[in-house]
């Protein structure tokens, strides 16, 4: 009998590997990024500017992205400093991201009569302001909708057109794993990362039939100043559940997401808690392997989630009881 069943489960997973194995695209590789134009929005600082010194290490000509001139030249400085040739360009542009698109789109179409056509587009621009949801700001709210999320839609919309037409490109989104799941103090912020999630997997699908690509890259906390002005906004409860993942280098997260996005993989994650939620809430079709893993062990995994959540739950049950104990000792 159980002989049977192991046939029985070992002819299923053949048939659907092999229906996978001729239904799924075959995966567009980028063996080289030299005498391509990469631009990095968000690129003075933090995972962005890390991003663009790896692209920079590859031969790219590199175009950095942010608002604060003098760190956007000193990081072009230091990305210069890191090019393989003379024939590389490395430039930056004053432009916030969350003005209007036209803006964003002059800015771009003006970056590519200096440079050329844009290969590579990484969005890294972002921020986060923590906090319970009741008790925020409504501007910042909107901030963080703007900046995490159109920030992001309105430059992908501007270079999608010009990829397609020359068929060939690659876009990465940076997003966050708070886009997996929802967590105590990030509401405002990890609702525009899921949009993000959203937009990219509708993207993925309007990409079919092309050699342009997209990477959602979901960075753990990352040791950033945008990460150090976050643990400012803090809830205790945010703290406690964020530091169990510990805490990772910008330098290992960009150049992970250049060369994940280089080999055409459409997540780009980090250890075993972003390689698990991807397994569990990725809507895309990564791989067979993936797809079969999804298939055959989600109730495992979904058990092990739960566990993970509801000791998220035990955190903030544990928190407001001190806060209780407190007012009740300052009465």
């Amino acid at each position: 009998m159980f002989l049977y069943i192991v046939i029985i489960i070992s002819t299923v997973i053949a048939l659907v590997a092999s229906v996978l194995y001729y239904s799924l695209e075959q995966k567009i590789v980028y063996k080289s990024l030299k005498n391509r134009h990469v631009v990095v929005t968000g690129g003075s600082s933090g995972i962005g500017k890390s991003a663009a010194l790896e692209a920079a290490k590859l031969g790219a000509s590199v175009t950095i992205i942010g608002r604060d001139v003098q760190k956007l030249k000193s990081a072009v400085s230091e990305i210069t400093s890191h090019c393989l040739n003379t024939q590389q360009k490395v430039q930056y542009a004053a432009l916030d991201v969350t003005s209007d698109y036209e803006n964003i789109e002059k800015c771009l179409s003006g970056l590519e009569e200096t440079i050329g056509p844009i290969f590579m587009l990484v969005n890294c621009a972002g921020m986060c302001i923590c906090g319970k949801f009741e008790d925020m700001k409504p501007e910042d709210i909107k901030q963080m909708v703007n900046l995490n999320y159109l920030g992001t839609a309105f430059s992908t919309k501007y270079v999608l057109p010009g990829m397609k037409k020359r068929n060939e490109g690659l876009i990465v989104f940076v997003a966050s794993e708070a886009a997996f799941i929802g967590i105590y103090g990030y509401g405002a912020y990890s609702a525009a990362k899921w949009a993000l999630r959203g937009l990219a997997e509708t993207i993925l699908m309007e990409l079919v039939g092309t050699d342009v690509r997209l990477t959602l890259s979901f960075p753990p906390d990352t040791d950033t100043p945008g990460f150090q002005n976050e643990e400012l906004t803090k809830p205790k409860e945010t703290k406690l559940i964020s530091s169990s993942g510990g805490l990772h280098s910008p330098d290992d997260i960009g150049k992970k997401l250049i060369h994940d996005s280089m080999a055409g993989k459409i997540y780009s994650t980090y250890g075993i808690s972003g390689k698990l939620l991807a397994l569990l809430y990725g809507g895309s079709l990564e791989s067979i392997s993936q797809i079969l893993i999804q298939i055959f062990s989600m109730g495992f995994l979904r058990a092990i989630m739960v566990s993970i959540v509801l000791s998220f739950h035990s955190i903030v049950k544990d928190v407001a009881k001190e806060r209780k104990q407190e007012t009740k000792k300052s009465m």
